[in-house]
């Protein structure tokens, strides 16, 4: 297929070759392309000359790399990097082997019940992760949903999601999102909220079940009516075979006053979850863990042991239902992409690849740091099992790493988060949310400690205890792009977006590296590296060699300086090494290793003029923030 007029595909964009064009808009185009320095393949979104050009869309399309990066989600697309070359703005982003979903219902019709439910179901995880940051999406519809070939589905765009706490953009003179997908408030004089997220969604899992929106006009004047004064459209009568169940759920999704709708879009997605019949919910079930499965990054091999990990929460819609086996797939002429019922293709099947001009996608995949919760000596006794694996980063992307803005502090939830994941797939999901998504809270138990000397004065010992390690990681043998995903992933909060970049020679020894500039968190250091390494040996000859540069001292509070430090909530459990020093005679440096996640981690005091944190202020910052 020959590539539209206009199109730059085979063209070179800064170090991008851009290879075949994924799609268009009214923005600008997505690309999928070559890096030709860091030698990975990524989808590339170049702007238009009209919006590089414009100082408010320069705005929006900033927010979006920082919005993407702050939300530490699995369904959520974030951004490796963005910028400016040859006077155009882009984006790259890792590219997803997918389709959209609303090419998916035009090429294919609805979806089934059992089939509907589990990709709503994920994008409403996404959605209360960002409500949960106090960000709207404000565009929810099918072209911003990507499903990939085993139904695992990413929510992309936040160009235009807005921060509560952020002023006001205008857009471009014109209304945001598709109206057929927009809540009636945003077509008044009322500031929308979250709620009007949880409107759009249940619009899209009205098209889902129907093949059409709830109100298909192409006339605004007309759409605006219908949101703001027509009766909400039931799913049952404009389709046979859709449960009545789901009139409801749709109603209650599409109510006009916000306050009448869910207080979350888990609470949607659990709704609309509980109105399949058995055997769907168990055939839904079935899809959200094997899309799960499909996902999870290779390097993780075998799923370790659950059993130490807390139960999740499991909805209860009822009396125990009789185990259900589902039907074999129905003969269709559809690929996977169009399955209507039987079971999903096995995980190790690779999906078909996106043909020329459709609508494959690209998407970071960064996830936020891992922080670590340790405690006081480490008493002796028996290891409880542990993840060894570092955080993930598949094939399909799961949270960017290479992004920038990612680790930043999430609130406190302002409203319940949804169970239906946890519930329907608790097995696979544990250990994905285990490895991808922990997040930070303040309590005691957050803070990370390590053996403590008995003096004061400079010293290389650590206290003797019977502490043991987890389990070695395997070796791992993740290409550059993964590696730099996986790395960053784990890098601490208070990194603003651009402020890491991977180094051109990596530490000694390191698959990859970053260097980061100034981190805004309170006493946080002007200066630090990170590195990912293979396996322990690795990491801890890595440290060793680290040590050898720097003056050693106790670390603040009478800390060995090496130690070995742990999580306070499992005391039994070493992650690894930390010292304390100067380099150079007067720039002071914490360093620590992690042995689970394989990084070692360098952090230093003032570059210029003595300004900056100093010793006692970096451990102080590394407490809250290995």
């Amino acid at each position: 297929m020959s590539e539209a007029p206009g199109s730059r595909a085979g063209s070179m964009f800064g170090p991008y070759h851009l290879k075949r064009a994924l799609g268009s808009g009214g923005m600008g185009e997505v690309y999928e392309a070559e890096h030709t320095v860091k030698g990975w393949t990524v989808a590339v979104k170049l702007m238009s000359e009209q919006f590089s050009n414009d100082p408010v869309f320069r705005e929006r399309m900033k927010r979006e790399a920082r919005t993407a990066g702050r939300l530490q989600e699995p369904h959520v697309v974030p951004i490796h990097d963005y910028g400016e070359l040859e006077g155009q703005l882009y984006l790259e982003m890792r590219l997803i082997q997918g389709i959209n979903l609303d090419t998916l219902l035009k090429r294919y019709g609805p979806l089934t019940p059992p089939r509907a439910v589990p990709i709503i179901t994920q994008i409403a995880s996404a959605l209360d992760a960002a409500h949960t940051a106090d960000v709207m999406h404000r565009d929810i519809k099918p072209p911003n949903i990507l499903v990939t070939p085993n139904d695992f589905a990413y929510l992309v765009d936040f160009g235009i999601a807005s921060a509560k706490t952020d002023e006001k953009l205008t857009q471009l003179g014109a209304p945001v999102g598709t109206w057929k997908y927009m809540a009636p408030e945003r077509f008044s004089n009322v500031e929308p909220d979250f709620r009007a997220d949880i409107y759009s969604l249940a619009c899209v899992l009205y098209e889902c079940l129907t093949g059409t929106p709830p109100y298909p006009s192409d006339n605004a004047g007309v759409l605006v009516s219908n949101h703001m004064m027509d009766p909400i459209p039931r799913p049952s009568l404009a389709r046979s075979g859709i449960p009545k169940a789901f009139d409801d759920v749709v109603a209650r999704g599409m109510a006009k006053k916000p306050t009448d709708r869910y207080d979350s879009a888990g609470d949607l997605a659990l709704a609309a979850h509980e109105a399949l019949s058995t055997p769907d919910q168990d055939q839904a079930v079935n899809i959200l863990r094997t899309s799960t499965e499909a996902t999870l990054p290779r390097w993780m091999g075998t799923s370790p042991p659950v059993q130490n990990q807390p139960p999740a929460p499991v909805p209860q819609p009822g009396p125990t239902r009789p185990a259900y086996r589902p039907q074999p797939p129905q003969p269709a002429e559809q690929p996977n992409w169009a399955r209507a019922s039987g079971p999903i293709p096995p995980a190790n099947r690779p999906g078909p690849v996106p043909a020329q001009g459709s609508d494959g996608w690209a998407g970071p995949s960064p996830s936020g740091p891992l922080p670590q919760h340790f405690g006081g000596p480490s008493p002796s006794g028996p290891v409880p099992q542990q993840f060894s694996a570092p955080p993930p980063s598949g094939p399909l992307p799961q949270q960017f790493s290479g992004q920038m803005p990612w680790n930043q502090h999430q609130p406190q939830p302002p409203r319940k988060r949804w169970p239906i994941i946890a519930g329907v797939v608790a097995l696979v999901v544990a250990i994905a949310v285990a490895a991808i998504v922990i997040a930070m809270s303040n309590g005691d138990n957050n803070n990370p400690v390590h053996a403590q000397t008995t003096t004061t004065s400079r010293t290389t010992t650590t206290t003797t205890t019977t502490t043991t390690t987890t389990t070695t990681p395997p070796t791992t043998t993740t290409t550059t792009p993964e590696a730099l995903d996986r790395l960053m992933r784990t890098l601490p909060t208070g990194y603003a977006a651009g402020v890491c970049t991977p180094q051109t020679e990596p530490m000694k020894g390191a698959v990859v590296s970053v260097k980061c500039g100034q981190n805004t968190d309170t006493n946080g250091p002007p200066i630090a590296a990170y590195g990912l390494y293979t396996d322990v040996k690795g990491v801890q000859d890595a440290f060793t060699a680290f040590m050898g540069t720097i003056q050693l001292q106790s670390c603040p509070g009478g800390g060995a300086s090496p130690g070995k430090w742990w999580h306070k909530a499992d005391p039994n459990t070493v992650l690894g090494q930390i010292a304390c020093g100067v380099y150079k005679g007067s720039q002071p440096q914490v360093m620590w290793s992690n042995e689970q996640s394989l990084v070692v981690s360098v952090v230093g005091g003032p570059t210029q003029g003595g300004q900056g944190p100093n010793l006692d202020a970096l451990y102080q910052w590394w407490t809250g923030h290995s």
